[in-house]
């Protein structure tokens, strides 16, 4: 016949009435390893706020480079068009500006500034295709003004980032 060892029957028959006596004379020396454990845990947990600020700072500003970079380009060679096709120029500025905006919604601080001062200039020259559009000349001024907004916007963000 098989017999079935319970956990009960592994404990020994009588636990101890009290602590050992080697404990008090360690519980300073606990007491400063938590207290030390402590502090090094609330300037760790410093550091990682620090690291992950760091971390969301450098993936903003990757996102508006990326997106100022790849939209300033397309804009100054669609400005360059605007006399020859001002309906397919105010179409892609108007996406280009749209693509800024979309990244604007993640961002803050200075770094969202500089994608609206970006998507304020590709406003404006949306605004002068419309008009050349609906029969006025193009404003060349007024088209290398918002030009150099833009290219503004695109420095400001290189400082920034």
């Amino acid at each position: 016949m098989r017999r079935t060892v319970r956990a009960a029957d592994r404990l020994p028959s009588r636990l101890p009435s009290r602590l050992p006596s080697r404990l008090p004379s360690r519980l300073p020396a606990l007491l400063a390893g938590c207290v030390l454990a402590a502090s090094l845990t609330a300037c760790s947990e410093e550091q990682v706020r620090d690291a992950a600020s760091d971390a969301a700072g450098d993936a903003a500003c990757s996102v508006a480079r990326e997106a100022m970079g790849q939209v300033a380009d397309q804009a100054g060679a669609v400005a360059d068009r605007i006399g020859a096709d001002p309906a397919a120029a105010e179409r892609e500025l108007t996406a280009l500006r749209d693509t800024l905006a979309a990244a604007e919604d993640n961002l803050g601080g200075e770094t969202r500034a500089r994608l609206e001062e970006a998507r304020a200039a590709l406003d404006g020259l949306a605004a002068e295709a419309e008009q050349h559009a609906e029969g006025t000349p193009v404003d060349r001024a007024a088209v290398q003004r918002e030009r150099e907004r833009l290219s503004e916007a695109v420095q400001g963000l290189r400082e920034v980032c």
